[in-house]
């Protein structure tokens, strides 16, 4: 067999992975290659597309069958096509730990590009299934065997078309949890006026006020509890009441889970025909909640209006981004000890809450993906960095999230598994693993 023969039969492969950085108005681009000694001296050669949106990536004789192409998370300049070659012929990152060779450029962004537009990176979309994703039809199943959870019909009437009406659901948002935070503040800073002076207009309004307050909804006293006929929602779950749900049955009491103090969540649910766990009981909301990563639902098309059995679910990690995003818009905090219940879990650090990426791995789009880009690494003592002794304050600000065993598992999977895609030179940082969460985007899911 010839040298040549050899050198193509080798297992060659390129993998290209995309990074936005908007603060510096560049965008980096990996070329990971495997540690095989025919690729000593070969140099990975870039072209850019005429539309200035995507790389191609080849290598030279005798590899010029190998290629890869990725679309660019934005369109840099055309200027970028003068030093690319340039650039890669000097750029050989690899190190002694890597498991191949490993090129990286910088590319600068166009400065046309709607990316570099200021935005809010929190913006209230990445939230999925609100209410206005809802109508009155919208149901809800197992994702895993398609079992229905929602009884045939609502208790409320629709018009339709004008000519009947037929019953259905009401979904409504519940606050977020700054709503609940300002009514305590509120009533823990109202003003004390002396009650046994019966001309204090205070007191009279403050009195009128507080029963105003118990009829809302939003007196001190006051708490969320599930409504027949109405799903309430908020970014993980959906609150129901008991009687409105159907082919659920409760798990067995040694497998309760606790989600607060309170031990609001007490045992969990499960679906009665694959017996997959579905969700919780919530005896302080009297009321049943679904997992929103464990079910299915044929909402709307988003921003098309119309019903219809499409049947979509997210994945789990989404979710769990969803609840950060929410807690670092709620708390200003970037870092959470993240656990289900035990005294083991991972503490996160969210480096950036709004990455756009692109890369050539198999499961992934070719497209831009949005997501998180996070800092993990696990921890066996979560109660020294929540509660630590007193004269030993913790090393650093922290945020709480508990969630359940199987959503814990599910991001510590995707976590890990994120990791693995990434350039193997962009896999750490100091003592921090780093990992990708997919975040969910209204524009993207149109």
């Amino acid at each position: 067999m010839s040298t040549a023969s050899t050198l193509q039969d080798a297992d060659v492969s390129l993998y290209l992975h995309a990074e936005l950085l908007p603060n510096i108005r560049q965008i980096t681009l990996y070329v990971s290659l495997p540690q095989t000694p025919a690729l000593e001296g070969i140099r990975p050669q870039i072209q850019l597309s005429e539309s200035c949106k995507s790389v191609t990536v080849s290598l030279s004789e005798p590899f010029h069958h190998v290629a890869e192409t990725v679309k660019l998370p934005a369109r840099v300049t055309d200027a970028t096509r003068r030093v690319l070659n340039i650039n890669t012929a000097a750029s050989d990152h690899r190190k002694p730990a890597s498991p191949g060779y490993e090129y990286s450029v910088r590319m600068h962004i166009d400065p046309s590009d709607p990316v570099l537009a200021p935005r809010d990176e929190l913006i209230d979309d990445y939230v999925p299934w609100t209410a206005a994703d809802m109508s009155s039809s919208t149901r809800i199943r197992c994702r895993g065997c398609g079992t229905a959870f929602l009884k045939e019909s609502g208790p409320h009437s629709v018009e339709l078309n004008d000519q009947s009406l037929l019953p259905g659901w009401l979904w409504k948002d519940l606050p977020s949890g700054n709503w609940a935070e300002m009514m305590d503040f509120w009533h823990c800073h109202k003003p004390d006026p002396h009650e046994d002076n019966p001309k204090s207009e205070a007191t009279a309004a403050l009195k009128l006020e507080d029963q105003s307050a118990q009829i809302k909804g939003y007196g001190a006293s006051s708490r969320v509890e599930a409504i027949s006929g109405t799903v309430l929602i908020d970014v993980a779950t959906f609150l129901l009441s008991d009687e409105d749900c159907v082919s659920l049955k409760k798990g067995n009491e040694e497998e309760a889970t606790t989600s607060t103090p309170e031990g609001s969540f007490e045992r969990t649910l499960e679906c009665a025909t694959c017996n997959s766990i579905i969700g919780m009981e919530d005896p302080s909301a009297r009321g049943w909640r679904l997992l929103k990563a464990n079910v299915s639902l044929n909402a709307k098309i988003l921003n098309s209006g119309s019903d219809g059995e499409h049947w979509q679910s997210h994945p789990t990690q989404m979710i769990v981004a969803a609840q950060l995003l929410e807690l670092i818009e709620r708390e200003s905090a970037r870092r959470f000890v993240v656990h289900f219940g035990q005294k083991s879990g991972l503490l996160l650090w969210v480096f950036n809450p709004d990455l756009r990426y692109s890369n050539s791995s198999l499961d992934h789009n070719v497209n831009t993906q949005q997501a998180m880009k996070v800092f993990f690494q696990e921890t066996r003592e979560i109660d020294k960095l929540l509660a630590p002794e007193i004269g030993n304050p913790s090393p650093l600000s922290v945020e709480e999230l508990e969630l359940p065993s199987m959503v814990y598992e599910a991001l510590f999977e995707a976590l890990h598994g994120s990791n693995q895609m990434l350039p193997p030179t962009a896999r750490q940082f100091n003592e921090w693993q780093v990992g990708l969460l997919s975040r969910f985007s209204r524009t993207q899911a149109t």
